[in-house]
């Protein structure tokens, strides 16, 4: 007896002959070469100028960099938080001072800043002390000097006219 061969049995067998290889391409719109050359001309200038600024900006960080690697720890630390700030960072937190202690600070400050201007006064005053102001011969202020002023005494006077009762005088006979 032999076997009758179906449809999906002849399929099967010649697989491999029958097979075919379609590649599904999407029809794109063809743009004007003129405007993209253009826009690229002005592109690739944007990005060699962004790329000069980057380079530059990277010499700058790679320079400070390298200057802070000659510090001492404490420097070093400093100059790195320096650093971190410029670059955006938030500066940190001051340390916690005892408040007597900035209290006793301060007032340290403040007698020196006294002293000093104690000894910028003295120092002037000998400077100032052999000069001489010169006398204006023109001078006319006693002349001017009660000029638009209100003194007491004329005010007294004006109050004393109206207050007093006139007495009268007997006649005389």
């Amino acid at each position: 007896m032999s076997l009758i061969m179906t449809k999906a049995a002849l399929a099967l067998k010649n697989a491999e002959t029958n097979f075919k290889f379609v590649k599904f391409e999407a029809h794109k719109a063809k743009k004007k070469q003129v405007q993209d050359h253009a826009e690229n001309n002005e592109i690739n200038q944007r990005t060699r100028n962004l790329s000069k600024d980057l380079d530059l900006k990277k010499i700058r960080h790679e320079v400070v960099k390298f200057g802070m690697s000659g510090f001492d720890p404490t420097k070093k630390e400093e100059a790195r938080i320096a650093l971190a700030v410029s670059l955006g960072a938030k500066p940190p937190k001051k340390e916690y001072v005892n408040y007597k202690e900035l209290m006793q600070k301060r007032k340290q400050e403040k007698l020196k800043e006294m002293e000093e201007k104690e000894q910028m006064k003295s120092k002037s005053i000998l400077k100032t002390a052999g000069k001489k102001k010169k006398t204006v011969n023109n001078d006319v202020g006693h002349l001017l000097s009660s000029y638009g002023k209100v003194q007491k005494k004329d005010l007294k006077k004006k109050d004393d006219k109206g207050s007093k009762k006139k007495k009268r005088s007997k006649p005389k006979i």
